[in-house]
């Protein structure tokens, strides 16, 4: 049975040893060794605390959206009067959700802005529309909040600092554990809910994401959305293959957040580059759980030593400089590593 993964750092701190030498010709060598502060983004921050939803938007049927930040509170909102058949409260928090987006295209690319000057219009037509009285259809209005949700994770998610994202890191594979239990008992309907839900996170990430780690995430997306679809239809019956397809969703996020630690720290982004290896590290440890015992206890080592050195980033502890850049290097050998483990059967 699977070991639920409920914290996402470990708070243990300790100092980088400094080799003692003599003699001025290995001088350099010690100060390339030695433990130093931060240097950039140095700051230390209080723990971030773990964070569920404070809602789920679900539009179209099947497309599931957190309410976790200001956009989303705005939509469910709208879409709440909406149902309730309230057309002006309805208008009055779509026309908020577009003052919000306008605010995201200082700085966008020119494709997303775009994209954001589409949805805006439809927002703005749509509120209009409440406000004529006319009559529009559920389809409509939820396909008008999903380009919102999607114009939003274009722009807005990319640039938002780790106290906006790190709540949630747990909260994709929850999701799969939930699935995962739904279907040992025959809750098909529930199983499926489940692995939207946990879609909708990898979703997130891929917002945050580009190249080929974007690439990677789309398709687990896509996977998961086929199992959710497979799952309501009852023709999902294998519980491994379901629970590869969180393995490799839990993977890929997990090397999403080993590259932006990477970035992060070349930036001298000191504090976010730890979070980002905390990130990684619970990630990997959870994508290979779904591996099995075997792949789990041959990740322990790295994931206990990135949650240390992750730990001295954002805590403001002394780390040597070197020691970063090879833990977040060792961290990505790791996930790759673990891409060609497949699940026993069970």
């Amino acid at each position: 049975m699977k070991t639920i993964v409920l914290s996402a750092t470990v708070t243990v701190l300790t100092f980088f040893g400094v080799a003692c030498s003599k003699g001025s010709s290995d001088s350099d060598s010690r100060a390339s060794k030695t433990p130093v502060a931060a240097t950039g983004q140095s700051t230390s921050k209080s723990e971030i605390a773990p964070k569920t939803p404070e809602d789920w938007i679900v539009v179209q049927d099947n497309d599931y959206i957190p309410v976790i930040d200001d956009l989303s509170r705005k939509l469910q909102s709208a879409r709440q009067a909406f149902m309730m058949k309230d057309p002006a409260t309805a208008a009055a928090a779509i026309r908020a959700s577009a003052d919000l987006l306008s605010k995201e295209i200082s700085g966008a690319s020119q494709g997303v802005k775009e994209n954001i000057d589409v949805t805006m219009k439809q927002l703005s037509a749509l509120a209009a529309d409440l406000d004529g009285r006319k009559v529009i259809e559920v389809k409509r209005f939820d396909a008008v909040i999903a380009a919102a949700h999607r114009a939003d994770l274009e722009r807005d998610w990319v640039v938002l600092d780790e106290t906006s994202w790190y709540p949630y890191i747990a909260e994709p594979d929850r999701h799969f554990q939930n699935a995962h239990q739904a279907f040992l008992t025959k809750d098909y309907e529930k199983a499926a809910q489940e692995i939207r839900k946990g879609e909708a996170y990898v979703k997130l990430e891929a917002g945050r994401a580009s190249g080929d780690v974007n690439h990677s995430l789309n398709s687990s997306a896509q996977e998961l959305e086929k199992l959710a679809v497979d799952m309501q239809r009852k023709a999902a019956n294998n519980l491994s293959e379901m629970d590869n397809s969180f393995r490799r969703a839990d993977r890929a996020l997990a090397q999403s957040h080993q590259i932006k630690a990477k970035e992060s720290w070349s930036k001298k982004e000191t504090v976010r580059a730890g979070y980002e290896m905390k990130a990684g590290a619970l990630l990997l440890e959870q994508s290979a759980d779904w591996a099995g015992s075997e792949a789990k206890s041959g990740v322990s080592a790295i994931v206990r030593d990135t949650r240390m050195l992750a730990g001295k980033l954002t805590e403001g502890s002394a780390y040597a400089v070197e020691e970063v850049g090879k833990g977040i290097d060792d961290l990505g050998k790791a996930i790759s590593n673990l891409g060609g483990k497949v699940l026993p059967g069970r």
